[in-house]
Formats: structure tokens, C-alpha cells, sequence
């Protein structure tokens, strides 16, 4: 095979992997994006060289990532940066970074994981006894094949929680996500998480790639193929796997769970006004941007009533009942002024002096709720995101020492206040990586930005989850709050989780990225967050998804236009299925223990490889 044909094999299964995710969604290439890449590096009677078999991954992971994360692009679109500059600059080195993993993947896979079956036989006297030593080749086929495919799946596992470590950590669009369509096999997470997840695709499509040429290879020589016993048993396995998904997946089902008269229905809204950042940053924040998020949630509940008596008069028995929202979130950065704050009561995150009506001369919150109230409907929660100003108080007056990127609520009053900090911090967007150990690095913060190092974004603290009324169900909710893209961060939403009921609560902004396909993988990434907590979650995103996603991940309700895409201003409205007895999942517990395991799996698999070099070195 010539080399440039390899590195048209790597490329091809790139794109193929990129397809399988948002806006394209073919999910199902997943399980043959990896073919090509195996063909470019096993192919041959002779193992590709470390520079070689790195490079094909390399290819592969850069045309994977580079079409999957197009989207990023459109940042430098909002800064005004020319897009040959952002390409050079930002988008091409961090894609280069990221494909770095499945390239170290691929040297190990192609230099160590080839499947080393007996050589080829010769042929023999008869044609019996040459079929006879085809099906010994092929048997021992099959056992290198197995180990070959735990190896790479366990290999592969280990990529995708590396790709969620360090400064750059980035978790989107790994295999096991893009098994989500179905929701079959995605219920796994709930016990190994979503990057150990990805074992599935991957180990299933080396077994594939053999099997296939194992049959080739046999019926070229003897006419007919050798059964692909190791085919069989994956696909046994993954009927299990799917059997036992859809059975999970069906109990935990928004339907289902609501039926069980323990389960609390809290219905919620979450409100988008769509804009993008352009649209931000030539406004500014203003009042007039409170004004219209508190006319769009009023607004919202006259739809929903209107919607419900219409339903209701429809039917023929005694109708349904009304359930208006007692939680309403806002987006991240939805609140245009921000909440001053002491520095010695971060903990308590209390406005000092922040009232409705000195702010928006009595159109505030406190009259939207009375317009909501003569609808017939209970006092509301507010959730939205906002800035909280830290001030450093001091002889000479108070001064800013830092921002929190916050999810604030309001059960009542701005005096009642609760708050939870985003900790998992977006670097070169909320803060500079080694700003604060290397000087000049700090020095250019300080003269890029015109603050001083920890006057910026700072990150939140804690793993206590905010303890949330829910009017008129007399019932007290935990909340696991998710800041921006948090809600992607699997390791981090599990250590607010805690037994009984529990509700994430998403505000993201994604308007920096428009109307592109961030918004949507954002949303199928944070719909595995539920599945690994199995707690329900609502989402209200400014441009991206918002929506209500149940505990199977399932989405309940989500603002779309007709053809299925987001980017509308308008509302998300749902009931939330809240279990009051729920405890923690494996996943919650324990974190990515798979993880460890798939590390075990692959030294295993890997040492046969190890002995056959010390063989190879020992003296004649």
C-alpha cells in the first residue's frame, strides 16, 4: 500500500468520525470511522515505523477535530480577527494539540497491539489437510484479534479521559457520546462514565476489521470462511449491552418516573432572548435587557396557561391539570448590572446593597411575579447567571478584587440570595494559564487587560449543592449547579451530587460561538451528565440548546424551529421528574474508576508485546 494512500485511509476515517456528531449526527458511523485508520496501520506484512503510525493518527485525529470543532472559528469572527490570523494562531495549534492523543494511540496500536496471529500456512498434500490447517490459522486468528480489541478499546478509553485533563481539557464528541442516539447504550455511563463509554465503538470495530479480513483470507485459499467466533460473541455482547440500556433507559424515562407518586413534578422554564455576542457587545449591558428577559418570562407563562386550557378543553375527562412553572432560569451573563459582594462573605455570596426597585424603578422582578400570581400561578425561583464583584474593603474604601462567574438564585427578595461560583474556568477566555507564577506573563495580563492578576475571573469553590424551595410543593430540592460549559464536565457535576432530590441546573452562553453547532453538542454532551447522576436537568442557553432533559437523558422539551435547529428567542417549558429517594450511581461514587480499569486492560494486552522485545534481545 503506498504511503499516501495511508494517510487518504487516516483522513477519510477522520471525516467519518466527524459525521457521526451534531450538526451531522450519523452516529452510526462511529462503529466503522475507526476501519481506514486500522487498515492504514495494520495493513502490510511489516509493523509501521513510530514515526509513521503516529503521523496516521495524528492525520486522523486533526481531520476528526479540526471539521467536529469547526465551530470554534467563529469566535475570531466576534473579536474581528481576520480568519486566515485566528486559523494560524488559535484554531490550527489547538487542534494540532489535541490530535497529539490519537496519534500516541495509534503508535501503540500500530507498534504494539497488531494482532500477531500464526504465519499464513502452506498448502497441504490434500485439500483436507489444507483446510484443516486454515482453521487452526484461523482460530488463533481470532484469540490475537480479542486481545488486539481489548487493548485498543482500553486504549482508547484512556484517550478520552486524558482529553479531559489539564488547561485545555475539552470533552466533546468522544465515541462513546456518539452513541447516544438510541439512548440504548449511553445508559452504561451511569456506571463507567462517558469516556470509558467509548471502549464499545472501538474495541468493536477492531474485532469487524479482523473478522472481515480473517473471511477474505480464507475463502481466497479454501473456499469458504472460518466462523468469526469473536464477531459473534461482540454482537451477543452488545445485544446485552442494548437489551439492558433499554431497560434502564425505560425506568428512568420522564413517563415512567411520573407515575410514581413519590416522584415530585417540578415544572420549570427556561427562557432564551437570542443574541449573539456581536449583538452584546454593541448594546452593552442595560436595564433594557432585564426589562426583556422579565417580559419574556411573563409572556411564557401566558402561553403555557393558554396552551394548557386549550389541551384541556380538548378532552373529554376532567381535563389536565395546570402546572405553571415554579423554577424560571435565565441564561449565563442574562443580568446586566452585576451583585457587589464582600470578599470576607464569598461563602455566603450576599448582596450588599442590591435592591429591585433602586435598579429598575419598580419593573422588576418583584412585579413580574405579581403579574404571574394573578394568572393563577405560584411565586416563582430565579435562577440566571450574573457577575458577582468581589470588594476588598480597606481603610481607604472598597475595592474590586476579583469576578465570580455565578448561577445566582432568588427563592424571594435579592435579599435571599444563593449563589454557586463557576470552578472550571474557560483558559484565555476567563483567565491566562501560569499568570500567576510566571512574570511576564503576568506582566502582559496586566497591560493586555488593564487589571492585575486576580482581579479577573476568579474560580468558585466547594462541592455543596444550593438547597432550592420549590413553591407551592412544599418540598426543599437540591441543585447541582453548572456554569457555561461545566455542564460537559462529568467529573465535576458528580461531587455536588448527593442522595434524595436533586435537579441540575444549567446557564450557559454560547452566543460567543452564534449560530453554530456548539450549542447542539454542548446539549448532547450535557445530556449524559444526567444520565451519569440520573438526576434531571434544565437549560437555558441564550443562543444555544435550551431545553429539559430527564434522568435517561431523554430531552423532555427543547426550543427548536420546525426544521429541528436551535438559535430562536422564546422558551423552554417542562416537568421534571425529581425522585426524592434517589441515591448516588456508581459514576456519582466513584468517579472514572473504568478509567483505571481500561489502564489495567491495556498493560495486559500490551505484554505480550513486551516479552516477545526481551526475546528478541536477549544473545543467541
Amino acid at each position: 500500500m503506498a504511503w499516501w494512500v495511508r494517510y487518504l485511509l487516516s483522513i477519510g476515517g477522520g471525516l467519518t468520525m466527524a459525521l457521526a456528531f451534531p450538526p451531522y449526527d450519523c452516529g452510526d458511523l462511529v462503529w466503522l470511522g475507526l476501519l481506514p485508520l486500522l487498515s492504514a496501520l495494520w495493513c502490510g506484512g511489516k509493523k509501521r515505523s513510530r514515526k509513521t503510525s503516529f503521523a496516521l493518527g495524528w492525520v486522523f485525529g486533526m481531520s476528526w477535530y479540526s471539521v467536529s470543532f469547526w465551530w470554534i472559528h467563529e469566535v475570531g469572527n466576534v473579536f474581528d480577527i481576520p480568519m486566515g490570523v485566528f486559523m494560524a494562531v488559535a484554531f490550527v495549534p489547538l487542534m494540532a494539540v489535541y490530535a497529539v492523543l490519537p496519534g500516541l494511540w495509534a503508535l501503540i496500536v500500530g507498534r504494539m497491539l497488531k494482532p500477531l496471529p500464526p504465519p499464513n500456512p502452506t498448502d497441504g498434500e490434500t485439500v483436507e489437510e489444507k483446510r484443516q490447517r486454515w482453521d487452526e490459522w484461523a482460530r488463533a486468528d481470532v484469540l490475537s484479534s480479542v486481545r488486539a480489541a481489548l487493548g485498543c478499546g482500553a486504549l482508547w478509553g484512556l484517550v478520552e479521559w486524558l482529553r479531559g485533563q489539564g488547561t485545555l481539557a475539552f470533552t466533546w464528541n468522544s465515541p462513546g457520546l456518539a452513541l447516544y442516539n438510541g439512548l440504548s447504550f449511553v445508559q452504561w455511563a451511569e456506571f463507567v462514565g462517558t469516556a470509558a463509554l467509548s471502549f464499545i465503538p472501538i474495541s468493536m470495530a477492531v474485532i469487524l476489521w479482523r473478522a472481515f479480513r480473517r473471511t477474505v483470507l480464507c475463502f481466497r485459499e479454501v473456499g469458504h470462511g472460518h466462523r468469526p467466533w469473536d464477531f459473534y460473541a461482540g454482537v451477543i455482547i452488545l445485544f446485552g449491552l442494548f437489551a439492558g440500556g433499554l431497560a434502564l433507559s425505560t425506568a428512568y424515562s420522564p413517563t415512567r418516573m411520573l407515575r410514581d407518586k413519590e416522584v415530585i413534578p417540578l415544572p420549570v422554564l427556561a427562557v432564551q432572548i437570542n443574541k449573539d455576542q456581536l449583538e452584546h457587545i454593541r448594546e452593552g449591558r442595560s436595564p433594557a435587557q432585564y426589562r426583556q428577559y422579565l417580559d419574556a418570562t411573563v409572556q411564557a407563562y401566558h402561553e403555557i396557561m393558554r396552551d394548557t386550557m386549550q389541551q384541556a378543553a380538548k378532552m373529554t375527562d376532567m381535563g389536565l391539570p395546570l402546572q405553571l412553572p415554579v423554577w424560571v432560569v435565565w441564561p449565563e451573563s442574562a443580568l446586566p448590572f452585576p451583585l457587589w459582594i464582600s470578599e470576607d462573605a464569598r461563602d455566603r455570596a450576599r448582596p450588599d446593597a442590591l435592591t429591585d426597585e433602586n435598579l429598575m424603578r419598580g419593573e422588576g422582578l418583584p412585579l413580574a411575579r405579581q403579574r404571574v400570581r394573578e394568572m393563577g400561578g405560584q411565586n416563582f425561583v430565579l435562577f440566571t447567571g450574573a457577575d458577582q464583584v468581589l470588594l476588598r474593603r480597606s481603610t481607604t474604601g472598597d475595592h474590586p478584587a476579583g469576578i465570580l462567574n455565578s448561577l445566582v438564585c432568588v427563592p424571594e427578595g435579592w435579599e435571599s440570595l444563593q449563589s454557586a461560583a463557576k470552578q472550571h474556568l474557560m483558559p484565555f477566555g476567563e483567565y491566562i494559564p501560569l499568570a500567576q507564577d510566571v512574570e511576564w506573563i503576568r506582566q502582559a495580563y496586566s497591560e493586555i487587560t488593564g487589571t492585575q492578576v486576580g482581579e479577573g475571573i476568579r474560580p468558585g469553590e466547594g462541592t455543596e449543592p444550593l438547597v432550592v424551595p420549590a413553591p407551592g410543593l412544599d418540598k426543599n430540592i437540591g441543585v447541582i449547579p453548572a456554569i457555561c460549559y461545566e455542564d460537559t464536565v462529568g467529573d465535576l457535576l458528580r461531587r455536588f451530587a448527593r442522595p434524595g432530590a436533586q435537579v441540575i441546573v444549567n446557564a450557559s452562553n454560547d452566543a460567543w460561538f452564534r449560530r453554530s453547532a456548539c450549542g447542539v453538542q454542548q446539549a448532547r454532551s450535557a445530556a449524559m451528565r444526567c444520565i451519569e447522576l440520573r438526576r434531571s436537568m434544565v437549560r437555558a442557553a441564550n443562543m444555544g440548546v435550551c431545553c429539559t432533559i430527564a434522568p435517561n437523558g431523554a430531552v423532555i422539551h427543547s426550543l427548536l424551529k420546525a426544521d429541528g435547529t436551535p438559535h430562536l428567542p422564546g422558551y423552554s417549558y417542562g416537568v421534571l421528574p425529581v425522585d426524592p429517594n434517589a441515591g448516588l450511581t456508581l459514576y456519582a461514587r466513584w468517579g472514572d474508576w473504568a478509567v483505571w480499569v481500561c489502564l489495567l486492560v491495556a498493560l495486559l494486552c500490551l505484554l505480550p508485546s513486551f516479552r516477545s522485545k526481551q526475546k528478541n534481545h536477549q544473545p543467541a
